[in-house]
């Protein structure tokens, strides 16, 4: 009896390895259309700090995504890039505990992969702006101020 009770809770530890090893570990953008409704799936999954016009996003977190299906919990590992378009008064909500540091665009080789499939909405011609969190090399942010655009990647291992 002991070796079936054995087995019995192995198959159940098999089973839910399967289950959180599903593919609802990455979110994009790129295969939605519809505006509003990459905008309603993004700030689901983000903090976020003014209303958003447009938005386009690669998430991945290791650990799925909001309900999206049962797991067990593992180490939290998560890499969220993403792009967003908000009112340019509001710009300044988004980089409040934040300061200024020094960056390239032409490196950030993630910000063309993020906007590739609809550039024409995210046309920028201001000088961007580079911020990160102080004492924490995890959050990037790329401003573009004139614009309302705001590039954002967080990498936490």
């Amino acid at each position: 009896m002991g070796r079936l009770k054995k087995l019995n809770f192995m198959m159940i530890l098999v089973f839910l390895f399967c289950v959180s090893c599903s593919n609802k570990t990455e979110i994009v953008s790129k295969n939605i259309s519809d505006k509003n409704e990459r905008i309603q799936k993004l700030i689901v999954e983000i903090k976020y700090f003014s209303g958003i016009r447009d938005a386009e996003f690669d998430l991945y977190n290791v650990n799925g995504f909001s309900d999206d299906f049962v797991m067990i919990p593992g180490s939290s590992s998560i890499d969220y890039k993403f792009v967003v378009k908000v009112n340019p008064k509001k710009v300044a909500d988004w980089t409040t505990d934040l300061e200024k540091t020094n960056g390239d665009i032409r490196a950030e080789k993630w910000v063309n992969s993020l906007i590739e499939t609809r550039k024409n909405n995210w046309q920028t011609t201001s000088k961007p702006i580079f911020y990160k969190r102080k004492d924490d090399d995890t959050i990037k942010v790329i401003v573009f101020e004139k614009e309302g655009i705001i590039f954002k990647h967080i990498l936490k291992l």
